[in-house]
């Protein structure tokens, strides 16, 4: 299992966002471990290890939905915890000129902006642009074409932008307005 080691915290990111809980996230890892463990010289073949075993790890994750018959889309979106790592951190927000507080309102907003689109792009988006997989090793772990995952990632950041304008936009018309008022 040496061969897995190096992409266990990899694994356990990209189980943890698609299950939105810890135990869940751990109990699925080691489903899958258990699972290679036989397996081993198969896994000594594989090129691409990483995504090779988060398209293993996805696959796990549907068909442990689909014994429990229940949906895998959750309400209960949360992409910023100690587990996950947040979407926006604070050496970025710094660097950009963002306050702890400005940092974790957009955390907010992003995490709305992200139940706003379909569970489909979400997954797109959570692999591609925030755990770094290329859209190669996501059409891979997904199994989709490699434009479907292109025109689909393209149309969630445009959905993602829409929703984060309009939550925005007010807020900054008012400050425009106000910067723009001879007093």
């Amino acid at each position: 299992m040496a061969l897995v080691f190096p992409h266990l915290r990899q694994l356990y990111r990209v189980a943890f966002r698609l299950t939105r809980n810890e135990q869940e996230a751990e109990d699925l890892v080691q489903d899958l471990l258990a699972g290679l463990l036989p397996r081993v010289t198969e896994l000594e073949a594989v090129q691409s290890l990483g995504p090779w075993l988060a398209k293993v790890l996805y696959r796990r994750y549907v068909d442990l939905y689909r014994r429990r018959n229940v949906s895998p889309v959750d309400e209960t979106l949360s992409i910023d915890s100690e587990e996950g790592g947040p979407l926006l951190d604070m050496a970025g927000a710094q660097a950009a000129g963002m306050s702890e507080i400005a940092r974790l309102d957009l955390q907010r907003a992003l995490e709305r902006a992200l139940r706003g689109i379909p569970e489909s792009w979400r997954e797109l988006v959570l692999l591609h642009d925030v755990e770094g997989y290329t859209a190669v090793e996501v059409a891979e772990i997904l199994s989709l074409e490699l434009g479907t995952v292109k025109s689909r990632l393209h149309r969630a950041r445009r959905k993602l932008q829409q929703l984060l304008d309009d939550e925005f936009v007010p807020a900054n018309a008012v400050l425009r307005a106000v910067a723009t008022r001879a007093y």
